[in-house]
């Protein structure tokens, strides 16, 4: 019993697999973009709900990441 238990700790909080990054999107069918902010003003335009996932799922959507949040990631990146 208690080896279910571990096994399913396992499973279930995924400690094999590393974080992934959380990201928001439009519920619109029609949208096709990822945001890494909640207050992008881009996802501001969005007239349905804003739904927070996991970045990974929204590619798995085949969703692309937002011009604005890529712009200002590869500035923070040139940064450091």
């Amino acid at each position: 019993m208690k080896t279910l238990f571990i096994i399913y700790s396992l499973i279930t909080f995924g400690l094999s697999t590393p974080a992934q990054k959380k990201v928001f999107i439009c519920t619109d069918p029609k949208s096709q973009i990822y945001h890494f902010e909640e207050l992008c003003k881009d996802l501001e335009k969005c007239k349905f709900e804003v739904k927070e996932i996991k970045e990974n799922e929204a590619k798995d959507q085949e969703k692309r990441l937002c011009k604005l949040c890529k712009e200002k990631e590869s500035k923070e990146e040139k940064k450091k």
